[in-house]
């Protein structure tokens, strides 16, 4: 009886830890663009909605995550400024490609300590239809037994994915090619956050 227990017990803990998943703080993240015009620069922003996805954390390791898709409404970014706004929605061709994805392939942790790591996500992101492969570095720190942050970000070019950049009163006001995006995201942890979770996959 009591190796049936055991068993039993062993079998739990073991399905517990397969099935750990991690959420999405929308009321504490950000995802922002950034890029210059011949006149002044320009921000937009996401804005995230009040419900977001849950994501299957294999084993309880982050370095298990593959073949995620994290997708975001192109109508999602915003501007304080309602003509770059609809502008912008044009230039990435929304009514034709609503959706920006982001295909995780796998994820490289290269250290970690008791409250921070670094890591390396290795995917495909898909804007206007068009794929470009990317690596998105990533700074974690622990914020709790079951919450972390990532930040970082990444630079690209509108051409990659063959969007024009945008242009006003007849083309006066040009914006350059070159963007910068920023991500500062929060996630709680349905289980707490362990070393094992955090493990690294490179050799030291």
């Amino acid at each position: 009886m009591i190796h049936i227990f055991s068993l039993l017990l062993f079998v739990f803990n073991n399905t517990a830890i397969a099935q750990n998943s991690i959420h999405l703080i929308p009321e504490t993240s950000s995802i922002r663009v950034l890029g210059t015009s011949n006149v002044h620069d320009w921000e937009m922003y996401v804005e995230f909605q009040t419900e977001t996805l849950d994501y299957e954390i294999p084993n309880n390791s982050l370095k298990k995550l593959k073949n995620i898709e994290f997708k975001i409404e192109g109508n999602q970014f915003k501007s304080k400024e309602s003509a770059m706004e609809k502008k912008a929605h044009k230039a990435m061709d929304l009514s034709h490609f609503p959706y920006i994805t982001f295909l995780l392939k796998k994820i490289t942790i290269r250290n970690n300590k008791p409250a921070s790591f670094n890591a390396v996500a290795f995917g495909t992101l898909i804007i206007s239809g068009q794929s470009k492969d990317v690596k998105l570095p990533i700074n974690g720190k622990i914020l709790g037994s079951r919450k972390m942050n990532i930040t970082g970000h990444i630079d690209l070019k509108m051409s990659d994915f063959k969007i024009k950049p945008p242009t006003a009163f007849f083309g006066a006001i040009s914006t350059a090619d070159e963007i910068k995006i920023l991500y500062s995201i929060d996630f709680t942890s349905k289980q707490k956050i362990s070393p094992e979770m955090l493990s690294s996959n490179l050799n030291p």
